[in-house]
């Protein structure tokens, strides 16, 4: 049988762990605990760390007063095709899958996009890596956005130009892009395997 979830004095308890852990960056002691929460004996807080842990939604550090960790809940990115960053690479519709992020990574990013090609190498843009993308069709002249030509999908710095915009390269082996395009978001950083 599985386990229920928290119950709502829990469900408050690993609030005020994230709060404390937030605020003043480390975890509360079990009195201040009981304290924020209305239970009295540390005994009775130390039974609901322990139910949270089992439930995994701690973990606990032994022979710590303040040894309870809240476990990272990851974020799921979808990662959307792949990007063309040298020749344009068709962007699948389909999601390839999922990548579970911390709250700062997921922040500000919509979905995932992996990277083909040299093309934005001075950028410290490498083939394989996974760009975050946070989803907008408008960015400033100098920012790297994803951008649609003809249907396929590429990874390029925005530049003004008189009469318009173009797509810059970071690499000196390639030249700028004045075909149309359309942005579809801005890159808002990157994740890459060593």
């Amino acid at each position: 049988m599985a386990s229920p979830g928290p119950t709502a004095l829990q469900r408050r308890i690993l609030d005020f762990i994230a709060q404390s852990m937030e605020e003043r960056g480390l975890p509360p002691t079990l009195r201040e605990i009981g304290s924020h929460c209305g239970v009295s004996s540390t005994g009775s807080v130390s039974y609901h760390l322990r139910t949270l842990e089992r439930q995994g939604l701690l973990k606990l550090q032994a022979r710590s007063s303040r040894g309870a960790l809240p476990r990272e809940s990851p974020f799921k990115l979808p990662i959307v095709g792949r990007v063309g960053a040298g020749g344009s690479v068709i962007a699948q519709e389909d999601v390839e899958g999922e990548l579970a992020v911390g709250k700062d990574v997921a922040r500000g990013a919509d979905f995932l996009l992996r990277v083909r090609g040299e093309s934005m190498t001075e950028a410290g843009i490498l083939e394989g890596d996974l760009v975050q993308v946070r989803r907008q069709r408008e960015a400033q002249d100098g920012e790297v956005v994803v951008a649609l030509i003809d249907e396929s999908a590429v990874v390029k710095r925005l530049r003004r130009r008189p009469g318009g915009w173009l797509l810059e390269s970071a690499h000196a082996g390639y030249r700028p892009i004045e075909a149309p395009f359309q942005v579809v978001g801005k890159v808002v950083g990157l994740l890459r395997r060593y």
